[in-house]
């Protein structure tokens, strides 16, 4: 399953935090890597055991090269898409310019004034403001706690069970 989607994880992920990225690096960035991960998964089974079978291809190697190519092809694939097609620059202004839909004929069936709920009107410049500030504090909270997350999750955990391994087997 990874090889198959894997390679759609770093685009959409850059298509939220990189302004850069264009519509050509978050188009065929995916499908690039999908290629390549199917290549690199079925190359790995048939070099190692000959024949391709669901035991070869669904072994431990080829799924990890298919794996992990899935994960790293986009890497290869977003920068040169990105500049060869022009960076895209985006600004995110457009996204203001989304429009609450119009509930006034639910919120006058359950008796509810509009104008009492949260956000339920027109923004001011000081609300927008303090909604700026908070939406950057969340912007670096995620993104510090991403990286750690990263960092634990791949380095931290699995290193000290990978020692803890060789030391039982030695004791063994």
């Amino acid at each position: 399953m990874g090889v198959i989607v894997s390679s759609a994880v770093l685009p959409a992920a850059l298509t939220l935090l990189w302004d850069k990225q264009n519509w050509a690096a978050a188009t065929f960035s995916p499908p690039l890597g999908l290629t390549c991960a199917l290549i690199g998964w079925l190359v790995m089974a048939k070099t190692e055991y000959g024949t391709l079978s669901v035991d070869t291809t669904g072994s431990n190697n080829p799924m990890l090269v298919g794996n992990v190519v899935a994960l790293l092809a986009p890497m290869v694939f977003i920068p040169i898409l990105t500049f060869v097609f022009k960076p895209q620059n985006y600004n995110w202004e457009s996204m203001k310019a989304i429009k609450k839909g119009d509930d006034h004929d639910l919120a006058a069936a359950a008796h509810l004034d509009l104008e009492m709920i949260p956000g339920g009107h027109d923004e001011t410049a000081a609300e927008e403001e303090v909604e700026q500030v908070q939406l950057q504090r969340a912007a670096k909270i995620s993104r510090w706690l991403t990286v750690f997350l990263t960092l634990a999750l791949l380095v931290l955990w699995p290193m000290p069970m990978y020692v803890l391994a060789h030391v039982i087997s030695d004791l063994i």
